[in-house]
């Protein structure tokens, strides 16, 4: 190894104990002994030298890098840092420009590119594999460097030559090339060009180069600072400057790129945050409705183009959408489209809908959600609806939305059963949810959808009359009651009987029937064909006939749906009411 000629030794000592001014370091900050010296500086010559084993350990390196890669694992990759020796030949490049060696810069030169160009190579051929499917986060993580790598690398080279030069450090170098990202952004780059993605395959490369640089500088100062460098070695100013030139010219154009780079990820991240937050504000008011993702490009001509991929209850109108890109272009200043992809999703508690974030705090807690006023008054609403629906079991709570208009708040609630509700539960319903939202002006609009139960003996009437536990005895005469009830109902003129359940009760049995018939069925009829049943089963039966219009008909007269249900309330009410009064006096 050269330092100032290719005939001279810097490894071994000088045997004349007299040392002249050109043989003192330029520079020694701290002190490292001549045999420290000696065997770092043979270390580097022996790590620059580009033998069959370095280019091995770089196919090796190069292999795993692009498997981890492609198989998207950041500890294969960290492995593929820890075998790659291409640290040594940038020491060997940084030491011969601080000494002016031309045989180990030609040496470090020839092992340092030929093996980028070696690993370049290998992932490209890797890449044109069929097992290469897809460009994966490891990748593009590699692809965008920025003035910060620079930094990281800065501080790398640091360690990596302190650690290389003091001796006490020196275990600390697998961690240091771990730091440095040198092996996975070539083999990101020879991907990337396998894949056709040049942008990338020029955005890795420039890490690598970036890195290269950036250690080489730093790891050259430290050899100088650290006396590896003597006056006669360094030379002229002017020598001095022209060895590095090329390097400080290529790595002030490499922070020049990186730093602009920089600005334009700065500048996508605060598009980014204005993007989330705006549209964050704009779900404010919707329960359970939550932004899952964001992704977004710009077009040449200035659009942005906005995917917002949205976990909610329900979908949203373009109207809403539409309110939403104004609101982003607004906020932004620039021209947006945005496309809202609305994932059908519902959280539900014990207690009804929940408001929980889908994650948990650094103490391991779930963290509750910060609704506003509306959310919340959605959610009371919500579960008051809940609470008052399980009761009956009569209709299903499809949905709940709130709607602000000029005469105050209005609570939609979606609701699907047998039969729509009637005013009288819509009445209690919004009384209920006036009283626990503490505002009057609340109205309550329910929106109902009639659904049949319909099983092979005809529609579902009475729902203990399937699903209610019985004997066998008390099946078989369930079966004669049905049968013949829609018999003897049948009897009268032109009268069909479509459906009849009979269902046991606390004292006796109830049976009921839906019918059509040529004109309205008497309550007599009625009361003759509850006679016979009554007969049959030896106990009290209780006949309604149900028709298409709504009227039911018994043996004591005329009602309809509606006002039997009506009544029914009422008597719960005021058997509600007694029993709070006796309380009271008590």
């Amino acid at each position: 190894m050269n330092s100032t000629s290719d005939s001279a030794d810097p490894v071994r000592p000088d045997p004349s104990p007299k040392r002249t001014d050109l043989d003192v370091p330029l520079v020694a900050l701290w002190s490292v002994s001549q045999q420290r010296k000696a065997a770092v500086i043979d270390d580097i010559a022996h790590g620059s030298i580009p033998r069959p084993l370095y280019y091995v350990l770089l196919l090796a390196s190069g292999g795993i890098a692009a498997f981890g890669l492609l198989a998207n694992s950041a500890a294969v990759v960290i492995g593929a840092m820890l075998v790659s020796p291409l640290m040594a030949p940038i020491f060997g490049i940084a030491l011969a420009l601080s000494r002016g060696d031309l045989r180990l810069l030609r040496n470090a030169m020839v092992a340092e590119f030929g093996g980028v160009l070696l690993i370049v190579a290998f992932a490209l051929i890797l890449g044109l594999l069929p097992f290469a499917l897809e460009v994966t986060p490891e990748m593009l993580a590699r692809t965008k460097p920025s003035l910060l790598d620079l930094f990281v690398a800065a501080l790398a080279g640091l360690a990596g030559g302190l650690a290389l030069v003091d001796e006490r450090t020196s275990p600390a170098l697998p961690g240091v090339a771990i730091a440095t990202s040198l092996t996975p952004p070539l083999a990101t780059s020879g991907l990337s060009l396998a894949f056709g993605a040049f942008d990338g395959a020029w955005g890795a490369f420039l890490l690598f180069f970036a890195n290269f640089l950036t250690i080489l500088a730093v790891s050259a100062a430290i050899f100088i600072l650290a006396g590896f460098v003597t006056r006669a070695e360094i030379g002229t100013r002017i020598d001095f400057l022209k060895r590095f030139s090329a390097a400080g010219i290529g790595l002030l154009a490499v922070a020049a790129i990186l730093t602009r780079q920089l600005v334009t990820t700065i500048d996508d991240w605060r598009l980014n945050q204005s993007i989330v937050a705006t549209i964050e504000h704009s779900l404010a008011d919707d329960p359970g409705a939550r932004l899952s993702r964001v992704i977004y490009d710009q077009t040449s001509d200035g659009l942005v183009n906005v995917l917002a991929t949205v976990n909610t209850p329900r979908s949203f109108s373009p109207q809403k959408v539409k309110a939403m890109q104004q609101a982003i272009s607004e906020e932004v200043n620039r021209q947006i489209s945005l496309f809202v992809r609305c994932a059908i999703t519902h959280d539900v508690a014990a207690a009804g809908s929940a408001n929980l974030l889908p994650t948990v705090n650094l103490d391991g807690h779930f963290i509750a959600a910060d609704v506003t006023a509306n959310v919340r008054m959605a959610e009371i609403a919500e579960q008051t609806l809940r609470e008052l629906v399980s009761h009956g079991q009569t209709f299903e709570l499809e949905g709940v939305q709130l709607i602000h208009l000029p005469i105050g708040p209005v609570i939609v609630a979606t609701v699907s059963g047998a039969r729509p509700p009637v005013p009288s539960q819509v009445r209690i319903a919004e009384e209920t949810i006036r009283r626990r939202l503490g505002d009057p002006s609340a109205t309550l609009l329910v929106r109902a959808t009639t659904t049949s139960d319909i099983t092979a003996k005809g529609r579902v009437l009475l729902g203990d009359a399937l699903f209610a536990p019985m004997t066998a005895t008390e099946r078989a005469v369930q079966q004669k009651l049905e049968t013949l009830g829609k018999s003897e109902l049948e009897q009268v003129a032109n009268t069909f009987v479509n459906s009849i359940d009979a269902a046991k009760t606390a004292d006796g049995w109830e049976v009921r029937a839906e019918a059509v018939s040529a004109r309205v069925l008497q309550p007599a009829e009625v009361g003759r064909v509850e006679k016979s049943l009554a007969r049959l089963a030896g106990t009290a039966i209780t006949l309604s006939v149900l028709t298409p219009n709504g009227l039911i008909v018994g043996p004591n007269g005329f009602t309809t749906v509606q006002r039997s249900i009506e009544e029914g309330l009422a008597r719960r009410l005021d058997t509600v009411d007694q029993t709070e009064r006796t309380h009271q006096s008590k």
